[in-house]
């Protein structure tokens, strides 16, 4: 195994558990292996930065009016263009 396939191979555990680093259920050892990788791989820490603002993004995100109706028969030709397709 090369040094290159580890790295790769913690970058990939942290994909992951990026998700529960930021929810604050992940604790101990984990947290600290999880904190000093970051320290030491600026693609991992540009993720962690993504999924944190894609969260606040989507946070903002609220359904406070409802989603408009689609206009009259768009839903049953829909149906009709998939059933032609799933036919094929």
């Amino acid at each position: 195994m090369t040094v290159r396939s580890v790295v790769d191979l913690m970058c990939r555990e942290v994909v992951e558990v990026v998700t529960e680093y930021l929810d604050g259920a992940m604790q101990g050892a984990d947290r600290v292996r999880l904190e000093q990788h970051l320290l030491a791989c600026p693609p991992c820490t540009a993720h962690l930065a993504q999924v944190r603002a894609t969260l606040k993004l989507a946070g903002g995100l609220r359904k406070e009016t409802p989603a408009p109706e689609p206009a009259t028969g768009v839903e049953q030709d829909l149906l009709t263009l998939f059933r032609r397709w799933n036919r094929k």
